[in-house]
C-alpha cells in the first residue's frame, strides 16, 4: 500500500507541476509579446473547452480500456506535444504564438485523460479502506504543484526562454511515465470493465437515476463558481478597500493552497465515515466562510483584525475545498460501478471547469457595480440555501433512518 501511495502521489505531482509551469510560463510570454490582457486571459478558456468537447468520448476511452495504458498514453501524448512544439519552433518560428496555443491545447488534453483516468482507477490499485488516503495524497500532490508550478515558471521565466524550460518539461514527463509503469493494477477488475461495452448515454442515465451522485454535480458545478468570489473579490478588499500591501495579497491568496497541503495531509490520517455527509458540511462552512468575506471590508480602521480575519477565511477556504473535492472523488469511487467511473469523473471535471471562467465574468462585472460587503453577503447566503435544497434528500433519509 505505502509504495502504491508513494507512487500514485510522485505521478500526480511531476505531471501537474509540468502543466501549471508550463501553462504560466506561457502566460508570461503571451503577456510580453502581444501586450494583451484579453489574449492573456484566452488561455484561462483553453482548459473548460478541452475538458466539454472530450467528455462525450471519455466513457470510450477510460472506461473501456486498459487505464495503465490510457494513463501512459496521455503521458506520452503530452510528451509528442512538447516535442513537436520543440521541432515546429525550429522550422516556423515565425508562428510562435499560434503553435504555443497548440501546445497548451495538447498538454490540456493530455492532463484531462490523465486526470479522469487516474481517478477511476483507485479502485483498481487499492482496496476500498484506502480511498480516502489515496485521494488526499493526491489532492496534495496537486495542492504541492500548484504552489511550485507558478513560482517556477515566473522564476525560470527570467532565466531562460520557453523553448529550453519545454525541454525539462519533457525530462520530467518522462521521469513520471516511469513511476506510472511501476503502480501496480488488479488485473481482474481491469478484465472486468474492458468487457463491458458503456456509451456516453448510458452514463447520462446512470447519473439521471442517482439523486445523490446529481447533487455532487450540482454542488461541483455551483461551488466553483461561487469560488470565483473569491478569486475576483480578495485582491479588491485587500488592495482596494483596506488599502494594503501587494505583499500582504499575496500572502493571503497563498493561505488558501497551504491550507490545501495542511488538509490534504490530515485526510491521510483521518478517515471519514460518511463522505457524502462530509462534502455536504464542507459545502455549508463554504458558504458561511463566503458571508463572513464580507466583514474585512468593513474594517478599514483595523487593519490587524482585517488581515487576521483574512487569513483564517482564505485558510477555511482551502480546507472546505480539499475535503469537499477529497470526499466526492471517494464517494463515487465507492458507489458508482467501476465501468463508467470515467465517464462521471469527466463530467464532472467538464461542469467544474466550465463554471469557473463562468463565475470570474460574472463576478468580475458584480464587483465593478455594487459593494463588495453586499456581494459577499448574498453570495454566501445563496450558496448555504443551494446546498440545503441539494441536500434535502440526505437530510430526509437520514431523518427516517434514526426513527
Amino acid at each position: 500500500m505505502k509504495k502504491q501511495f508513494s507512487l500514485i502521489s510522485l505521478v500526480t505531482f511531476f505531471f501537474n507541476i509540468v502543466v501549471t509551469s508550463v501553462n504560466f510560463m506561457v502566460g508570461l510570454v503571451f503577456l510580453k509579446e502581444t501586450g494583451s490582457a484579453f489574449v492573456f486571459g484566452t488561455l484561462v478558456v483553453i482548459g473548460p473547452l478541452v475538458s466539454l468537447i472530450l467528455t462525450p468520448f471519455m466513457t470510450k476511452i477510460v472506461d473501456q480500456n486498459n487505464h495503465k495504458i490510457v494513463m501512459l498514453v496521455s503521458q506520452i501524448f503530452t510528451l509528442v506535444s512538447l516535442f513537436l512544439y520543440e521541432v515546429v519552433m525550429q522550422l516556423l518560428p515565425r508562428w510562435n504564438l499560434e503553435w504555443t496555443y497548440l501546445l497548451i491545447v495538447g498538454i490540456r488534453i493530455g492532463e484531462e485523460l490523465f486526470t479522469v483516468c487516474l481517478k477511476a482507477s483507485v479502485p483498481q490499485i487499492v482496496d476500498k479502506g484506502n480511498y480516502q488516503r489515496v485521494n488526499a495524497g493526491m489532492q496534495t500532490s496537486i495542492a504541492i504543484a500548484n504552489i511550485s508550478g507558478p513560482i517556477l515558471g515566473g522564476f525560470v521565466f527570467g532565466l531562460i526562454t520557453l523553448s529550453v524550460y519545454v525541454w525539462i518539461a519533457i525530462l520530467v514527463v518522462i521521469v513520471s511515465t516511469r513511476f506510472t509503469k511501476l503502480i501496480k493494477f488488479n488485473e481482474q477488475q481491469k478484465q472486468a470493465m474492458s468487457s463491458g461495452n458503456q456509451t456516453f448515454g448510458k452514463v447520462l442515465s446512470y447519473l439521471n437515476s442517482q439523486g445523490n451522485i446529481k447533487s455532487l454535480v450540482l454542488i461541483a458545478m455551483f461551488v466553483n463558481f461561487f469560488a470565483s468570489a473569491i478569486t475576483i473579490g480578495l485582491p479588491i478588499v485587500v488592495l482596494r478597500q483596506l488599502h494594503l500591501s501587494n505583499l500582504t495579497y499575496s500572502f493571503l491568496d497563498s493561505m488558501t493552497s497551504v491550507a490545501m497541503l495542511l488538509g490534504g495531509v490530515l485526510l491521510t490520517i483521518h478517515v471519514s465515515g460518511d463522505e457524502l455527509k462530509t462534502v455536504y458540511k464542507s459545502m455549508l462552512g463554504f458558504g458561511g466562510i463566503l458571508f463572513l468575506f464580507g466583514i474585512p471590508g468593513l474594517a478599514k480602521n483595523h487593519s490587524a483584525i482585517a488581515i487576521m480575519l483574512l487569513v483564517v477565511l482564505t485558510s477555511g477556504f482551502g480546507l472546505s475545498a480539499v475535503f469537499a473535492n477529497t470526499s466526492m472523488t471517494t464517494y463515487i469511487q465507492k458507489i458508482v460501478p467501476n465501468e463508467i467511473q470515467g465517464g462521471i469523473y469527466s463530467i464532472i471535471n467538464a461542469v467544474s471547469q466550465l463554471f469557473v471562467p463562468l463565475g470570474s465574468l460574472g463576478y468580475g462585472i458584480l464587483f465593478d457595480k455594487f459593494s463588495e460587503t453586499i456581494i459577499f453577503f448574498a453570495s454566501g447566503l445563496i450558496a448555504v440555501i443551494g446546498t440545503v435544497i441539494v441536500m434535502k434528500k440526505y437530510i430526509f433519509r437520514k431523518v427516517m433512518e434514526n426513527r
